[in-house]
């Protein structure tokens, strides 16, 4: 599973994460300096997730990164293409020394996180036009 430009990850991000939208709405500030992973049914991206450092000052250490814009397709949800892209993004970041993940993991993706060994952080919240989420972490 390689490391995939923005480029990439952008058509397959905004129609699962921002459908009716432009795909502008998919995008982040931080996507130049970002990582960008995917997973590739033949040649088609199925899933992918994407991630830049930023602190959550409770979690109290430096060196943080923020997963974002992880997105599989409806078609092969529940197959395991998007736990193995999750996997290639914690992998990488045990190589680079990075001491926790988290994100704002959206209502119906908490079960999965879960089973990939995050914990909830925070209590429901909502997001305006995209809906609740929770506040999740991982630790390296």
């Amino acid at each position: 599973m390689p490391r995939i430009s923005f480029e990439q990850c952008l058509p397959l991000r905004a129609r699962i994460l921002r459908p009716n939208h432009p795909a502008t709405a998919a995008q982040f500030p931080q996507d130049p300096s970002a990582v960008h992973f995917g997973v590739f049914d033949g040649d088609v991206l199925v899933s992918t997730v994407t991630a830049h450092p930023e602190d959550r000052a409770e979690y109290g250490e430096a060196g943080q990164w923020r997963i974002r814009g992880m997105a599989t397709d409806t078609v092969v949800q529940s197959k395991g293409f998007g736990g193995l892209v999750l996997k290639e993004l914690l992998d990488w970041g045990r190589a680079e020394r990075i001491p926790l993940f988290w994100c704002n993991a959206r209502e119906r993706a908490i079960p999965f996180y879960l089973r990939h060994g995050f914990t909830v952080e925070s209590e429901m919240f909502d997001i305006a036009g995209i809906g609740p989420h929770k506040v999740m972490k991982i630790v390296l």
